[in-house]
């Protein structure tokens, strides 16, 4: 893991500073003299070598110093801190939800194998997987804040709620991306779990499983489904950093306060040090999560051992 996560920082730092914009033109602004953003560049240390650059910041990385924010003019590692309760709190909640859920309606389909039920199910998965998740977020702000007037269509919190407790008005303004979010993972689990199942339902002990008169119920969650969900654990596991990608467009439709949205401001201010603080928080995110993938593989299939 830390060969990994060092490899990921060094093409980070590499891929970002070479990247075309300059802070220091952005911060200044384009009317300022060339005097002034050279007095920029010295002062944030933008004027040394790229190796010089790099060992200073893996030597601050080291001490545990993600480095200073150009925009925010605050360190990286407190923007960061804040930001991540809200972005943990949408992507966990539409996670759990679509594992859970796709889950379940991927055994139904495989159980309902070629029947109407599954083909329900399927194409159902396959219309949500075509449709881009920041134009969901787009039809759900349209439906339910716009024509129903339910829910919040953006933020995560009401300047004006003082009738209702903090929690849930933090909840109401969850649905929303959280219901897009999970609309946009669903599919995957659905489709993912629907093969998985029919694969394994071919093997001979889930066919010795019908031969000793175990319904079919039984056979397929009791039997079927542990070894299927193997698949299913693995694309958890990996699908972190795209939760993270659908993430950023989600928080900019709603303006939901999170990592995401933090990220594409700082794009567009060219801001480094934050841009890198966040690609390193991704690299982190799905390294450990590769590596709860392999525990839970051994509690499903005692044959797996991480030795």
């Amino acid at each position: 893991m830390i060969p990994v996560v060092l490899l990921a920082v060094v093409l980070n730092f590499v891929i970002i500073s070479l990247a075309p914009g300059d802070p220091a033109v952005v911060m200044a602004g384009d009317q300022a003299p060339d005097s002034f953003v050279a007095a920029l560049h010295k002062s944030y240390g933008l004027d040394d070598p790229l190796p010089v650059r790099l060992a200073i910041y893996l030597n601050r990385l080291a001490h545990g110093d993600l480095g200073y924010s150009f925009s925010y003019q605050r360190p990286v590692a407190n923007l960061l801190a804040e930001r991540l309760s809200a972005t943990l709190l949408l992507v966990l909640t539409s996670e759990l939800l679509a594992i859970a859920i796709g889950t379940w309606l991927g055994v139904i389909a495989a159980w309902q194998h070629r029947r109407l039920l599954d083909g329900a199910i399927s194409g159902a998965s396959l219309l949500l997987y075509c449709m881009p998740v920041f134009w969901t977020g787009l039809l759900l702000i349209l439906l339910f804040a716009v024509q129903l007037h339910w829910l919040p269509s953006s933020g995560m919190t009401s300047l004006l709620a003082f009738d209702i407790p903090p929690w849930l008005d933090v909840a109401r303004h969850l649905i929303l991306p959280a219901v897009c979010l999970f609309l946009y993972t669903l599919p995957t689990y659905i489709r993912l779990t629907r093969a998985s199942v029919l694969e394994v339902a071919r093997e001979d002990y889930v066919t010795t499983a019908r031969a000793i008169g175990y319904t079919e119920a039984r056979v397929y969650l009791r039997h079927a489904l542990r070894n299927a969900l193997l698949p299913t654990v693995t694309v958890a596991g990996m699908s972190l950093s795209s939760l993270l990608t659908g993430a950023l467009l989600v928080e900019t439709v709603f303006a939901w306060p999170g990592l995401g949205r933090l990220m594409f401001e700082a794009v567009g201010t060219r801001d480094y040090p934050l841009l890198m603080g966040g690609f390193l928080f991704a690299t982190l995110l799905v390294v450990i999560g590769n590596f709860i993938t392999d525990l839970v593989y051994t509690c499903l299939d005692p044959r797996v051992s991480l030795t």
